[in-house]
């Protein structure tokens, strides 16, 4: 089976395609997956296009690995889940209003819980922003953002300011638009470290989460982990219906 070589990434399309056989069950709960010699020949591409797909399911829960035995399907995940979308428009539009308070920034070696996305954790080094996230009434959220290497010694801890916006700073270095964002949100309970930034009691409950942003040809951009107070964050979605 041939993937279409239009815009859209070869890994995109191949992470969609896999993930239909998961929903659908044609692969099963707790299936062995193909390896990624046989993937890669079933749908012509290179092994990294097989490996970036499969990290996309991993981060989206559908698929685990054991070390030495391969790619297996979660438990649980051909049951159907809601696939909610939004613009980069809206996450631009939802800052505004918060200004942004510069805790550090400078280059680290990856972090573990990044490594899931292959073009970070090819590099083994990444540049760091840790941030708080005010709003008038106090801390709204701590953020840590990890450029990859090339882009982030090109940033200076001096241009980020209280209004700057992480989004259009890195569109004007990479002069290139943010395409899409693959999104995951979860809850964590706050540590020292959090309760601290965000003036609360440790082991609050914080709403979490992550976006991976990416260029029209599935360049990584860069990856945002944002823990918000449940008390001054809410996420709202309009649902509508789509078939009369």
């Amino acid at each position: 089976m041939l993937l279409d070589q239009g815009p859209t990434p070869l890994y995109h399309q191949l992470r969609g395609i896999l993930e239909e056989k998961i929903r659908s069950q044609e692969i099963k709960e707790k299936e062995r997956f193909p390896s990624e010699a046989e993937l890669g020949r079933q749908f012509n591409v290179s092994r990294i296009t097989v490996r970036q797909a499969l990290a996309e399911l991993q981060r989206a829960g559908l698929v685990y690995c054991e070390r030495g035995k391969g790619t297996f399907v979660t438990e649980g995940a051909g049951l159907k889940r809601p696939v909610l979308k939004g613009s980069i428009e809206d996450l631009i539009a939802a800052a505004q209003g918060t200004t942004m308070k510069v805790l550090s920034y400078g280059e680290i070696a990856t972090p573990h819980e990044i490594c899931d996305n292959p073009r970070m954790a090819r590099s083994g080094r990444v540049f760091q922003l840790e941030m708080i996230r005010l709003i008038a009434q106090g801390p709204q959220g701590y953020s840590v953002v990890y450029f990859p290497h090339a882009l982030g010694k090109t940033i200076s801890r001096e241009e980020f300011r209280e209004d700057t916006e992480v989004i259009a700073l890195v569109e004007e270095k990479l002069a290139i638009k943010a395409h899409h964002a693959d999104q995951t949100i979860g809850v964590e309970t706050a540590d020292e470290l959090l309760s601290e930034h965000l003036a609360i009691s440790p082991e609050t409950p914080l709403l979490t989460i992550r976006r991976d942003y990416y260029t029209n040809k599935g360049s990584l951009m860069f990856v945002g982990i944002t823990h918000f107070r449940p008390d001054r964050f809410k996420y709202e979605i309009e649902l509508t219906r789509t078939r009369s």
